[in-house]
């Protein structure tokens, strides 16, 4: 595995389907993957269960706002993957989880694993640990 961080942000539908192009890339070659939604919005997302091999999660925002350490932990707890982290501006604004929990979380399991993050709003902190950011303008 690769061990980097992407982060795309700005346009949020734009920047999830740079995630889902890098899971199906990964798809093709054989790679185990993974791609957590929280909050989605997107009806047809959870169709993509039913036609593809990858493993996926939702996480709608009630569960968000219930979503203690250890489960938080217990997602990332993977090695060996590709994991897409979707609309990670929703998750760190409803959450319970503080942002350097999260941001710790990552840098540990980023050594064994590509980690895409894509959310609507840049921060900061998750910029400093990518390495790779893009910022996707509204059409």
């Amino acid at each position: 595995m690769s061990g980097l961080v992407h982060y795309y942000f700005g346009d949020r539908l734009k920047a999830f389907e740079i995630g889902l192009g890098t899971i199906i890339r990964s798809e093709g070659h054989s790679l185990k993957t993974l791609l957590i939604v929280f909050n989605d919005n997107y009806s047809w997302v959870r169709n993509l269960d039913d036609h593809n091999q990858f493993e996926i999660q939702i996480i709608d925002k009630t569960e968000l706002i219930k979503l203690g350490l250890n489960p938080f932990k217990d997602l990332f707890s993977t090695t060996n993957k590709t994991i897409v982290v979707a609309n990670v501006d929703l998750f760190l604004q409803f959450s319970q989880i503080p942002i350097n929990d999260f941001i710790e979380t990552i840098e540990q399991i980023k050594s064994e694993n590509e980690i895409i993050l894509t959310g609507e709003k840049m921060s900061e902190k998750l910029v400093q640990i990518a390495d790779y950011v893009s910022e996707l303008l509204l059409s």
